[in-house]
């Protein structure tokens, strides 16, 4: 009797360790396959953000093209610009004028007339140098006060007159801006002074050109003068270039 319950002892002893070994070989397997799945799961992350970094840097390596940079440019304010005035056939001297209670400003005239010596509907400015960036070049214009007094004084001369409008267009750049400038004085009062306007210059503009022109219904240019300056200007020469527009700008100032 007792040897038969010692010999279950051991039989239960020997089955409880081998029940206890297989479940510590089933726990190593588990914790080694959780190893592997952690290390694999690190691997994955660490190729993943290298990849994520390397396609940043990449995406920071982009730039903009450089014509945009050209388009968005801030135009320039230069103080002095040089260069030169005509008629598109000689020289055009500046003259100080007086107007409207101003201070003289250096100035040329534009003006539609039957007399020969006074008849200049355009004009231009030649830069001594193209432009390398967009400018402002400043443009103040008036209808000159004695010429105004003049025209009030005779009622037939002031029944025809119906302002001024002057075109002022650049040349030389691959694309030209341009700017109206209408004055009105008779029928609008606080247009007797000086006016101003900004108008944007292209990268290798070469030339700005002015011309009296009419404007629609009636296209009257009867009186119409209009006196300009160009405060940045400073003269540089006499010389007078190949008038290659004069032509067509001819032909649209008397429409």
């Amino acid at each position: 009797m007792l040897q038969s319950t010692d010999s279950l002892l051991r039989q239960s002893s020997a089955g409880c360790g081998s029940w206890m070994s297989a479940q510590s070989k089933a726990m190593k397997s588990i914790i080694i396959n959780v190893l592997i799945i952690l290390a694999a799961t690190a691997g994955v992350t660490l190729l993943l953000k290298k990849g994520g970094d390397a396609g940043t840097r990449k995406v920071k390596e982009v730039t903009a093209p450089v014509g945009r940079a050209v388009v968005d440019a801030t135009p320039i304010h230069p103080l002095v610009i040089e260069g030169q005035f005509d008629n598109f056939a000689e020289p055009i001297a500046l003259k100080p004028i007086r107007s409207w209670g101003a201070d003289p400003k250096h100035g040329f005239m534009l003006a539609v007339s039957a007399n020969p010596k006074l008849n200049q509907p355009s004009a231009r400015v030649v830069f001594a140098y193209p432009t390398v960036a967009p400018t402002v070049l400043d443009i103040e214009y008036t209808v000159p006060q004695n010429l105004f007094e003049i025209i009030e004084a005779d009622p037939a001369a002031r029944d025809r007159f119906d302002g001024v409008a002057v075109q002022a267009t650049t040349q030389g750049a691959a694309y030209n801006s341009s700017a109206l400038l209408k004055l009105d004085p008779k029928r609008r009062p606080d247009q007797r002074k000086w006016l101003s306007c900004n108008l944007i210059l292209p990268p290798a503009t070469k030339e700005v050109h002015f011309w009296i022109v009419g404007l629609p219904p009636d296209y009257n240019v009867f009186w119409a003068n209009c006196v300009i300056s160009l405060p940045q200007l400073r003269v540089t020469s006499t010389k007078v270039p190949a008038a290659r527009d004069a032509k067509s700008s001819s032909t649209t100032e008397n429409p």
